[in-house]
């Protein structure tokens, strides 16, 4: 196994930390500046904070509006976005390399110099709240987040991203300010680049973040108890949606990668054992695969299917029969290695963009401390 090529790893004096690698053979650089604050680092009455102040930053700093934030890099050719999971928050632009000075500055001067005004804050709550309706109204995408607000029981990775009605509307100025003072510090941002890399990009991005002061010692969240139990929300719509699922493993437990190959066994390819049964054999669903989620200190896998009301209990039931065969008579040598074979094929093949090395160099930092071999 070796390393992604010519990876770098410097540590600014605030515990910022900043990861690049130098591709010669492009002229794009995608830069990411990752915050360790995700939904699952809200409470309760918290829920949708990171996603609101991810879409605070594009709405204008002191040095920028909202209007000359989106120009900055339209008019050099580039692109620049966010978004918000479980356990993090991403901000990147993807430039020429001759325009990373103009990324680097655009994102920096989000990161810092974001205003929060007031009367933007009233309007993106209202951008939320017809987000939230949208996703209410796409039953093949909530039935994921009422599965895990089910078996997680509460915990706060459960909860959706994008928050509730209740609490994006009861968020104030003072609500956001008090919460991104407690997350977004140096100690917990990862800046990472890959691509055309000029020299002394470090240097850099340390005149722009080196000076930044925050907290230094940055909480972190619990793990839930995993049990079981069932969670229904009635719907009109045309088909059943369904996820059934069991605890999985961590983003650092020795067993992801065997789990990574039964999951492809199970449902994670055209190939698989419930693509092949359901699907094709019976043409009982259209959409039916296994998926994981691991996090940082726990993990859930489930199997996702939509069907027709009067398929539904056939579908649960050949579902719980690979469960079984799989459990008692295991997986064929066949299965085995054409498994291994495909994710190796998708690992390489995700990471042949310079946004995907950016993305990969910060998650490897943020939950091992280190750049991944491939």
């Amino acid at each position: 196994m070796k390393t992604i090529p010519s990876s770098k790893k410097s540590i600014l004096k605030n515990g910022l930390r900043i990861i690049s690698e130098k591709i010669p053979t492009v002229r794009s650089v995608a830069l990411g500046i990752l915050i360790g604050a995700g939904s699952g680092n809200e409470t309760t009455e918290e829920s949708g904070l990171s996603h609101l102040i991810e879409h605070m930053a594009f709405k204008g700093t002191g040095k920028r509006t909202a209007i000359q934030l989106a120009h900055a890099l339209d008019a050099v050719g580039g692109k620049m976005n966010a978004y918000t999971t479980k356990e993090y928050t991403v901000y990147y632009a993807m430039v020429l390399d001759k325009h990373i000075d103009t990324a680097v500055d655009v994102l920096c001067d989000m990161l810092q110099g974001s205003l929060f005004a007031p009367k933007a804050i009233e309007m993106e709550k209202g951008v939320i709240l017809e987000e939230i309706k949208m996703y209410e109204d796409t039953p093949d995408e909530l039935v994921h987040d009422l599965f895990a607000e089910k078996i997680l029981h509460g915990h706060p990775i459960g909860k959706p991203t994008i928050g509730n009605n209740e609490t994006v509307s009861s968020f104030s100025r003072d609500s956001i300010m008090n919460y991104r003072q407690k997350w977004y510090s140096p100690q917990n941002t990862i800046v990472s680049l890959a691509g055309a890399i000029p020299p002394r990009i470090s240097e850099k991005i340390k005149s722009y973040l080196g000076s930044w002061k925050g907290k230094e010692n940055v909480p972190r969240p619990t793990s839930p108890e995993i049990k079981g139990s069932i969670n229904l929300r009635r719907k009109k719509t045309e088909q059943v949606h369904l996820c059934l699922g069991v605890k999985g493993v961590s983003q650092v437990d020795e067993d992801r990668y065997p789990y990574a190959v039964l999951d492809n066994i199970l449902g994670g390819s055209m190939g698989s054992r419930l693509f092949q049964e359901v699907r094709e054999k019976r043409g009982l669903v259209y959409s039916i695969y296994s998926t994981s989620s691991p996090f940082r200190n726990f993990g859930i896998s489930y199997v996702y299917a939509g069907t027709s009301e009067k398929n539904l209990a056939e579908v649960i039931e050949l579902i719980l029969k690979q469960f079984r065969q799989i459990k008692t008579a295991g997986v064929s040598p066949e299965e085995l290695e054409r498994a291994k074979e495909y994710l190796k094929g998708t690992l390489v093949l995700g990471l042949e963009s310079t946004s995907a090395r950016m993305n990969w160099l910060a998650k490897s930092e943020f939950y091992y401390g280190r750049t991944m071999t491939i």
